[in-house]
């Protein structure tokens, strides 16, 4: 019997695949259109930028693809992704106290580990039919 994969596992596998999909879509806008929904746009190289997008975007979709299939690297891709991206958000927290702008980033790094951690024994376990 194949085992089914949670509702918080299939929450986590969809949240990535809109931020991958939100990726793509910032190719198409302006950042002062961003600007108006509070996301703060780095100013950096074009290339640099656009090599940065793409590279999420592909992380993003292959670590959703193991996330769902239930798969060992797509847990550990998700704890390592969620880890980096916490020790990104409070070091700029850290050093910009008057511009808390990163705190979301925070939030959802820290909710992603509080729950992907329990989730880890569908993960262990031999998925496979018998």
């Amino acid at each position: 019997m194949k085992v089914q994969r949670p509702i918080l596992v299939t929450f986590i596998g969809d949240l990535n695949l809109i931020g991958a999909f939100l990726i793509i879509v910032s190719f198409f806008l302006t950042p002062k259109f961003i600007e108006q929904f509070g996301i703060l746009v780095i100013p950096i190289s074009d290339f640099l930028d656009g090599t940065i997008r793409i590279l999420s975007f592909i992380s993003l979709l292959t670590m959703s693809y193991g996330y769902f299939r239930l798969k060992r690297w797509g847990y550990w891709a998700m704890i390592t992704y969620n880890l980096f991206f916490l020790v990104v958000s409070m070091i700029f927290i850290l050093t910009q106290i008057k511009n808390s702008y990163n705190t979301q980033g925070f939030i959802q790094s820290l909710l992603g580990l509080i729950i992907t951690f329990p989730s880890k024994r569908y993960f262990i376990k031999d998925n496979e039919p018998s």
